[in-house]
């Protein structure tokens, strides 16, 4: 009011009276000058606040922007993709950047606004509440990063998880897979009375009977076979004797079109149940 009360007076003298020579007239005038300058001071001053107060706002828009991207990727289900992973990353960057330049821009705005100028003044709760969206824009920002890190964590975590039960679940098949072939695995051999006594599979001779050295024959004179898949047994011969203990009605010797017999296992489980080992003499 002061201010206005001067210049009033100024224009008063200027217009009532014909003293522009003298000493009052030119020290008002110097006083309206003064004023004139010092208000255009001021409003240039106001009005590049509100140039940076406009830019921190739209710059705060693109962090709420930014953070909402991050979030509804954080909140997924699963690792995310390279790509995902790399736009999270760019958009953490950007609001690293913006949050710097935005705290310059405030802090700026903070020294102008202890000036004493009113105009200034009345930005008080503007330059404040963006003063407090800085603050609450880092500690998103913060939460954000601890949020993505301990989802890191809880990924690798059971990554490893899965990793070692795959490990887990692939012994305990190569266990089940050895039982079920060592189950499965039953050996023959067929071959003369010499042939079989010469590996100490059979024993016997003149005036003694002939039979089974189960403790003591050549093991490594066998064939292996699996009993899912052999059932027949081609003998190369035209005659055939079962020396192992196998269940009646289980087996047969089959004679084929060249006369030589094929020995056929008729009950797998039955046949093998008694010993894996099956002994034949021929010629």
């Amino acid at each position: 009011m002061k201010n206005l009360w001067i210049l009033l007076l100024v224009g008063l003298v200027v217009s009532c009276t014909n003293v522009r020579e003298s000493k009052e007239y030119k020290e008002l005038q110097a006083q309206r000058d003064s004023l004139l300058m010092q208000s255009a001071d001021v409003e240039g001053e106001a009005a590049e606040m509100m140039s940076v107060i406009s830019e921190v706002e739209a710059n705060f828009e693109k962090i709420r922007e930014a953070e909402k991207y991050i979030s509804t990727q954080s909140a997924n289900q699963g690792e995310m993709s390279q790509d995902t992973k790399q736009r999270v990353n760019d958009n953490f960057n950007m609001i690293n950047e913006i949050l710097q330049r935005n705290k310059q821009q405030l802090d700026e705005l903070n020294r102008k606004y202890s000036s004493n100028n009113k105009e200034v003044a009345a930005l008080k709760n503007t330059i404040s509440r963006l003063n407090n969206e800085m603050v609450a824009s880092a500690g998103r920002l913060s939460d954000l990063q601890a949020e993505l890190a301990l989802k890191d964590e809880q990924i690798t975590q059971l990554s490893q998880d899965i990793t070692s039960l795959a490990v887990e679940a692939e012994q305990q098949s190569a266990t089940i897979r050895e039982q079920e072939k060592s189950l499965n695995t039953a050996y023959y051999v067929f071959g003369t009375i010499n042939e079989l006594k010469d590996q100490k599979i059979l024993s016997g001779g003149f005036l003694r009977s002939t039979r089974v050295l189960q403790d003591t024959f050549n093991k490594d004179y066998f064939l292996q076979i699996d009993i899912r898949e052999t059932t027949e047994i081609p003998l190369l011969d035209k005659s055939g004797k079962l020396w192992s203990t196998h269940p009646e009605g289980t087996y047969e010797f089959v004679t084929g079109n060249d006369g030589n017999l094929t020995f056929r296992i008729t009950d797998t489980q039955r046949f093998w149940s008694l010993t894996k080992y099956l002994i034949i003499e021929v010629g």
